[in-house]
């Protein structure tokens, strides 16, 4: 009678050893998933810009070798170019970008080129040969390039006065183009 006694007791242990082991089991695999989503949260990539989002921060120098943001544009609608001077369809649309950026004045309106791929040397070359009337920044890096998403020169973002991004052009801008997404940000085009 001991004898069963004794087996019973060692089989009651061992069935309560196998439900603590198995509850320790799922305690730890639900922790685990809970840990793995905060993980997963904290790792995930930021949004890109998106039209009603704000700009992405960037800090550059210009040509001349001042450094310009998108603060310094704060308070005004800003149009933000992004180029190469190796680019074809970026030299299209240098005068329309030319026009804007001498009605920017007249309208309140800031116009930013932001030279992506490229050298300092053939920026500078091409300034001069573009008779570029805007400020040109170098994003030698592509640091700023790599924040907004872009995978090509051109690209094209009206941003707001608040920081807001209001248009985005992948590609070639068109006067048409220019002139809805200067809507947007609450500009009119003469």
């Amino acid at each position: 009678m001991k004898l069963s006694a004794i087996r019973a007791t060692r089989f009651r242990s061992l069935v309560l050893s196998l439900v603590l082991t198995l509850l320790c089991a799922v305690i730890f695999v639900i922790k685990l998933g809970h840990l793995e989503a905060q993980l997963f949260q904290q790792a995930a990539p930021t949004p890109g810009p998106a039209v009603n989002r704000p700009a992405p921060t960037f800090s550059l120098r210009t040509l001349d070798g001042k450094m310009v943001s998108l603060e310094t544009y704060r308070g005004k609608p800003l149009i933000m170019n992004f180029f190469a001077s190796w680019c074809d369809p970026c030299r299209e649309e240098m005068p329309l970008i030319n026009e804007l950026a001498a009605n920017g004045a007249k309208q309140g309106y800031g116009v930013l080129g932001i030279a992506v791929e490229d050298t300092r040397a053939a920026v500078t070359e091409f300034a001069k040969e573009a008779k570029l009337e805007f400020s040109i920044a170098l994003d030698l890096n592509s640091t700023v390039k790599r924040s907004y998403r872009i995978f090509g020169p051109p690209a094209t973002f009206i941003v707001d006065p608040n920081g807001i991004i209001r248009e985005i052009v992948l590609g070639p801008v068109t006067s048409e183009r220019a002139r809805d997404a200067l809507k947007k940000a609450s500009i009119a085009l003469n």
